[in-house]
């Protein structure tokens, strides 16, 4: 039985990757964070040639040729259906390292487009009444799939079992 009715019938893989981010996250926007299996997701990945491997610190960095394709596209199409200003960037932690202590100052989707890594966020902003959670998210986080962190949850990675590389997506509240 098909659930989906003709809704992303004729839709290329990149569409209804948006659809399915923009859906979830216009359901945890701002409540508590959230992990999604978008469609679509090897219409953004590709092949993993010119991945800059060795980082001694997991800061973000330019684009890696070849992980993911159509990042502008992406990033207009998410930005068009939030009514929010979306940008990207690459974090790229090495085999072993660790990201702790972060705090997302906006709207955070993080989205593995080579490897996997560990991934925790804590249960409510600091000085805030807890969200949906009870207690820390603490999960492993591949290929395919996205993690959603409201602005101002903490959130930390870890547990790259080999160079891990991910797309950022930052959620910006619009200029007028």
């Amino acid at each position: 039985m098909d659930y989906e009715g003709d809704w992303g019938k004729g839709a290329s893989g990149l569409e209804l990757f948006v659809r399915d981010l923009a859906l979830c996250l216009s359901v945890h926007r701002d409540r508590g964070p959230a992990l999604v299996w978008p469609d679509g997701v090897d219409a953004v990945l590709s092949g993993d040639d010119g991945v800059r491997r060795g980082r001694a610190d997991p800061e973000p960095e330019a684009e890696p040729v070849g992980v993911a394709a159509g990042t502008t596209e992406l990033t207009s199409g998410l930005g068009e259906l939030l009514g929010c200003r979306v940008g990207s960037s690459y974090l790229t932690l090495p085999t072993g390292a660790q990201s702790t202590g972060n705090t997302a100052a906006t709207d955070l989707v993080l989205l593995p487009v080579r490897g996997s890594c560990g991934g925790r966020v804590e249960p409510s902003p600091p000085g805030r009444a807890r969200a949906v959670l009870d207690r820390a998210l603490e999960l492993r986080l591949r290929v395919g799939e996205a993690l959603y962190v409201p602005s101002g949850f903490g959130y930390a990675l870890n547990g790259a079992h080999s160079p891990c590389t991910l797309l950022v997506l930052a959620l910006h509240p619009p200029v007028w």
